[in-house]
């Protein structure tokens, strides 16, 4: 599984899966780094993030896509105690090392990793594939690095600048988009008013490049 998939592999690979899960009638769109990539934030994700609006199994949405393509495979997951497979897409064979390389696809069901329902008429539609809204993503973003911040194992706190610099990127493009809380009030209270908490908490980190003016531009409480 070695070899990072390049840009145009994560597309390919992102392409085919919303494919199979529209097919499927499965409402999907990306998020994580893909999501930000997708957005035009510099850094390439290692592998696809796929929120999916269903009430389904993530582990039976797994076996819908392996079954549709065989490019699809399963295998277990380092912790032997863990009850479900990681989901993984065969890329080419490297030229260099003759190794097998993947893209790993994660399936997150609504209200995992607190993503919200998402109508489909709010789903945006970008280069070609379905993306989380904008202001979604952004919060999404400041979730994950404020819980790879708190994390014990090194492995996840390691984690934290990279989605630091994704919500550097995404902030100035959302600003420059327009965007504004006050257009995406679908969006849970609890949920936003927690991103303000992790707003406040970034722009006191060290990380923080931007200042208070880009967040209140959105619409996001500072004080």
């Amino acid at each position: 599984m070695s070899g990072s998939p390049t840009r145009e592999e994560l597309h390919e690979v992102a392409e085919v899966t919303v494919r199979i899960l529209r097919s499927c009638g499965i409402p999907c769109f990306l998020v994580g780094g893909m999501a930000c990539s997708v957005y035009g934030t510099s850094r390439l994700p290692n592998d696809i993030d796929m929120a999916v609006m269903t009430d389904e199994d993530a582990e039976f949405v797994k076996s819908r896509l392996v079954c549709r393509d065989a490019r699809f495979y399963l295998v277990n997951a380092k912790n032997v105690w863990a009850t479900y497979k990681v989901l993984w897409f065969s890329l080419s064979t490297s030229l260099y090392s003759g190794s097998r390389r993947s893209c790993k696809v994660d399936i997150l069901r609504r209200g995992t990793l607190n993503i919200p329902s998402v109508a489909t008429s709010k789903i945006r539609e970008v280069k070609g594939l379905p993306v989380a809204p904008l202001l979604l993503l952004l919060c999404l973003k400041l979730q994950c690095w404020d819980h790879h911040g708190a994390a014990i194992e090194w492995r996840y706190r390691s984690k934290q600048p990279a989605d630091a610099g994704d919500i550097n990127e995404l902030l100035r493009i959302a600003v420059a988009n327009g965007e504004n809380l006050a257009k995406e009030r679908w969006m849970p209270e609890q949920f936003v008013r927690d991103a303000e908490e992790r707003v406040r908490k970034f722009l006191h980190s060290r990380w923080d490049t931007q200042g208070t003016r880009k967040w209140k531009a959105l619409g996001f409480r500072t004080d």
